[in-house]
C-alpha cells in the first residue's frame, strides 16, 4: 500500500536523490562565491556608469543654464534696441508728418541778361553723346545710364552730365 505521510520514506528508491548530501559541498559553494563576485563586480560597475551618468547629466543640466542665461540676455539687448529703433522711427515719422512751416517772402525779379552768341562759340546741338567715356574710375554708357536712371535729374547733376547728355537730361526739348 502506498505512503501518504508527508515525509519521504527511508527504503532505499531508484531514482538519484536530490538532497544536500548527493552534491560536493565545496564545488557548489566555491561556484556560488564565484558568482556572488561577479555580481558584485557588476553592481560595481553599474554603479560607476550611474555615477558617471549623474555627473554628465549635472554638467549638461549647467551648460544648459549658462546658455539660457546667455540667450535671455542676447535676447534683452536685441529686446532693447527694437525699442530704441521703433522710438527713432516714431520721432523720424512726427517730424516727417509735421508741416514746414510756411514764409510768404517776395522774390525778386531780376532781369539777366542773355550773352548773346559769339561768332567763336559753336551752334549748340540739342544731342546727346552716344558710346562710353570715362568719368573718374567708371567708364561707362553715361546717357544710356542716366535714361535708365529712376531719378534721372538727380542722376544728371551727381555726374555732372547736362552738357554731355542735354537731350536725356532735359536741358533742351
Amino acid at each position: 500500500e502506498p505512503s501518504t505521510s508527508a515525509f519521504p520514506s527511508s527504503t532505499p528508491s531508484s531514482e538519484p536523490s536530490l538532497l544536500p548530501s548527493a552534491f560536493p559541498s565545496s564545488t557548489c559553494e566555491g561556484k556560488i562565491d564565484d558568482m556572488e563576485g561577479k555580481v558584485d563586480s557588476i553592481e560595481r560597475k553599474i554603479d560607476d556608469v550611474e555615477e558617471k551618468m549623474a555627473r554628465k547629466m549635472n554638467d549638461m543640466e549647467g551648460k544648459i543654464d549658462a546658455m539660457e542665461e546667455k540667450m535671455t540676455g542676447k535676447m534683452n539687448d536685441m529686446e532693447e534696441k527694437m525699442n530704441d529703433m521703433e522710438a527713432m522711427l516714431k520721432e523720424l515719422l512726427a517730424v516727417m508728418s509735421t508741416p514746414a512751416p510756411t514764409v510768404s517772402m517776395p522774390v525778386p525779379t531780376v532781369s539777366t541778361p542773355v550773352p548773346s552768341p559769339t561768332p567763336t562759340d559753336p551752334p549748340f546741338i540739342c544731342a546727346d553723346r552716344t558710346g562710353q567715356w570715362r568719368i573718374g574710375t567708371k567708364t561707362k554708357a553715361w546717357c544710356r545710364n542716366a535714361g535708365r536712371a529712376s531719378d534721372t535729374l538727380n542722376f544728371c547733376d551727381l555726374w555732372d552730365l547736362w552738357d554731355d547728355c542735354p537731350k536725356t537730361c532735359g536741358k533742351c526739348s
